[in-house]
């Protein structure tokens, strides 16, 4: 691996390289998302990583500054590969030969030139969930969900890749001032007020890519933000890190369709429902925000002839995806029953009074 490098075109410009302390290797050195640090794989030396929940707290940047600094140094050399067929920007080592796209599996993939205006990742949430525990996430899902059909039961997970998704996180302070009214009753008369309303937003969580292949990533990305680390491109060593696609003004602009909705619903709280809110304008003062890689794993299992896609979250385990139930076969039985009964009414009831 090489650090202080960018590429264009998948050209390397520079040629500092970072080395094995121990042998002087430097390729091939891995995460281990278990024990947390790096391993050579041909001396054995173990280096240790700075520990989540060990590391002063991520500094939020201020973000109208933000938008003038952009940060585009990934510390290690990265290339950039875009998938012809799904559109898919991954970042990859180096040194790292990927023949397929991580995402729809198109072996149509190309080296991209890079943007000058990516911003670098200020945070990363390290894996803690290993590869071979993903099977265990499943089973507990599945275990856990009811009116499960049979046959999901003993599924494997196919296709598991371990990546570094790209996310945004946002704080602010709300102060909204609202209109509202009352329904005109039999007994009161509608009345009309107005008021003003603060609230605060914290962490605010949006997926930084516009190209979703799994739409089960949004039910699973929850982390602790308390456990993340500063930026190094040693926690990237031989894993992929998708590129944001969903720029910073619109990841903020995501953010704001979540606070407004949030914003309703704590004034139909606050009035119990008793009160219609006509008109609602927020303004945001203090705005923060973060760039973090979160670790996610895809994968796929097959159930009959259907094929499933699944998402882990690779910090917490949390799972999620589709899973085919019996609910059907509950509803069509009794219906199937009444008809049957229908039927039998017919011919021993009405048909002989109808003779």
């Amino acid at each position: 691996m090489a650090e202080n490098q960018s590429f264009i075109g998948a050209v390397n410009v520079t040629s500092t390289q970072v080395k094995c302390p121990g042998c002087g290797a430097s390729i091939g050195i891995k995460y281990d998302p278990e024990a947390l640090n790096l391993t050579c794989p041909f001396c054995g030396l173990v280096s240790k990583l700075p520990q989540p929940g060990t590391v002063p707290s991520i500094e939020e940047l201020d973000f109208n500054s933000a938008l003038q600094r952009a940060s585009v140094n990934w510390g290690n050399a990265k290339k950039l590969i875009t998938c012809a067929n799904c559109g898919g920007s991954t970042i990859y080592d180096a040194e790292q030969v990927t023949g397929a796209c991580p995402f729809c599996g198109s072996t149509s993939v190309t080296p991209a030139a890079e943007s000058s205006q990516i911003m670098a990742p200020q945070a990363v949430i390290p894996f803690a969930v290993t590869k071979e525990q993903t099977q265990l996430c499943f089973d507990n899902f599945i275990n856990s969900r009811r009116t499960v059909s049979k046959k999901v039961y003993g599924c494997k997970l196919e296709n598991v890749l371990g990546i570094y998704l790209p996310f945004w996180t946002y704080d602010a302070l709300s102060v909204s001032a609202y209109d509202a009214h009352t329904m005109e009753t039999k007994y009161t008369p509608r009345q009309n007020f107005r008021g003003v309303m603060t609230q605060f937003f914290d962490d605010l969580v949006i997926y930084g890519s516009d190209k979703i292949r799994n739409q089960n990533i949004k039910r699973v990305q929850e982390f602790d933000f308390q456990r993340m680390v500063p930026y190094s491109p040693k926690y990237l060593a031989g894993i992929p890190a998708e590129r944001y696609t969903v720029g910073l003004n619109d990841g903020w602009e995501r953010a704001k369709t979540q606070i407004r909705e949030k914003i309703k619903r704590t004034l139909n709280r606050r009035y119990f429902m008793k009160a219609t809110i006509d008109a609602i304008v927020t303004n945001y003062y203090n705005v923060k925000f973060r760039y973090v890689l979160a670790p996610i794993y895809l994968a796929t299992y097959t159930c009959g002839k259907k094929t499933h896609t699944v998402a882990i979250n690779g910090q917490t385990g949390k799972t999620y995806c589709e899973v085919p139930t019996f609910l059907a076969k509950l509803v069509l039985i009794p219906l199937a029953i009444m008809l049957v009964v229908l039927v039998l009414f017919f011919f021993l009831v009405i048909v002989p009074e109808l003779r």
